[in-house]
């Protein structure tokens, strides 16, 4: 089961949608992230997470680093229309989205590369 983030700077609002195939826990099989809107995603078992900003605790850490790697995996693919070109690709740093979201930066830095 995974979540994907969606960060929103036009309402810098976040939101979470778990894609599953568990219909009955709200889980989706597949979503769309609407144009110009940060995107990212992370396994529900390996993080802790809410809408008002709390993210990652040392239960869900000790959680994952319990876990078997070779039992427990997400495979995720990800489609772009209009086509992917990859001059129009844009990953997001940090600083810029802290910048935005400050109220999210555990969830920001989990997320993202370190610049």
């Amino acid at each position: 089961v995974l979540q994907v983030v969606e960060l929103n700077e036009k309402d810098g609002s976040v939101k979470f949608t778990c894609l599953g195939s568990d219909l009955t826990q709200n889980q989706v099989p597949q979503y769309t992230v609407p144009p110009n809107v940060w995107f990212g995603s992370f396994p529900t078992k390996d993080f802790t997470y809410s809408a008002d900003g709390v993210f990652g605790s040392a239960e869900a850490e000790a959680e994952a680093e319990a876990r078997d790697s070779e039992r427990n995996y997400t495979l995720v693919g990800c489609t772009c229309a209009p086509a992917f070109q990859y001059q129009d690709f844009e990953l997001a740093k940090p600083s810029y989205l802290l910048a935005r979201f400050p109220q999210f930066h555990p969830l920001v830095t989990a997320l993202t590369f370190p610049e």
